[in-house]
């Protein structure tokens, strides 16, 4: 039976036959999605021309989308393709600078959250989920927040100190001898959380669940993932981050099948992201010689 409020299938509901044109679309657009957001940092890694590559999987992700019998799933891809050709004419990366920072409200705030709320709900006519809160936590919900963070916290460890030693270089910050840092430390703290939110409201609440509703829980939840982790590679995790993000992306998109709450997948990403700044700042300053003012 479907959630009326989400659009979600019921995980005991059969899902229809779903057409083999409109999987190939989505899984060429998760391909461009990777293509040109992941790699827009390396145009031509192994002398390969990646972006100019996304356009040959991108034209007939659309042509397959707009012969699908659903009109609903041409208007999905194109929002879809409208978020990947923002964020490629995005500049992501963790610089905290006023000129950036005001990009990123912008672009990815009114752009990327605003616009495509408007057009979910004045031009497909399915709202986005803004479920925020349903029912009560219960005692399990609360104790994965607690150990969502230990977990961050050990795995946060050992991508910043032995997987990928160099990962702090990707958040720019003063140097040591550096005599206030104060600013650029609250800059960095706010801009974590800032991203953290975003990416919920983007990926789950958008991309995930305008997905659920005509591709089923399991093909949305891979693919959201590809397009969390081709935006956050290209933004910061590097080394080994694909791998960590791909993973958080799918227990993320999971937590919100199964609670239904968007404020609680926001909190367990948020309390990642405060691991995620003690991380950057003990790298940078060893033993965190900072204290805010």
């Amino acid at each position: 039976m479907n959630d009326i409020r989400t659009g979600f299938r019921s995980p005991a509901e059969p899902i229809a036959p779903i057409p083999v044109s409109r999987r190939w679309s989505i899984w060429l657009l998760a391909a461009t999605m990777l293509l040109a957001v992941g790699l827009k940092s390396h145009p031509f890694y192994l002398g390969v021309p990646w972006p100019w590559l996304a356009l040959a999987t991108l034209l007939p992700g659309m042509v397959l989308a707009h012969r699908d019998p659903d009109g609903r799933w041409w208007q999905t891809s194109v929002m879809l393709c409208y978020l990947i050709i923002l964020l490629f004419f995005t500049r992501i990366d963790g610089d905290t600078g006023d000129a950036h920072v005001i990009e990123l409200i912008v672009k990815l705030g009114l752009g990327a959250l605003l616009v495509p709320a408007l057009a979910a709900r004045y031009w497909m006519g399915e709202a986005l989920d803004y479920q925020w809160v349903s029912g009560r936590w219960s005692l399990r919900m609360w104790v994965w927040l607690a150990g969502g963070f230990l977990l961050a916290y050990v795995i946060m460890g050992l991508y910043f100190n032995s997987w990928t030693p160099t990962l702090h270089h990707s958040w720019p910050l003063p140097p040591l001898d550096h005599v206030d840092r104060t600013d650029e430390m609250w800059r960095l703290f706010w801009g974590c959380n800032f991203v953290g939110f975003w990416d919920e409201l983007c990926f789950v609440n958008f991309v995930f669940v305008l997905l659920a509703r005509r591709l089923g829980f399991r093909e949305a939840l891979l693919i959201q993932a590809v397009f969390f982790t081709s935006f956050l590679h290209e933004m910061a995790f590097v080394g080994w981050g694909p791998v960590v993000i791909f993973c958080f992306a799918l227990i993320q998109g999971f937590t919100y099948h199964r609670t239904r709450s968007l404020l609680y997948v926001i909190l367990l990403h948020l309390l990642v992201d405060t691991i995620l700044f003690y991380w950057i700042a003990n790298r940078w300053y060893p033993g965190w010689g900072w204290h805010p003012g």
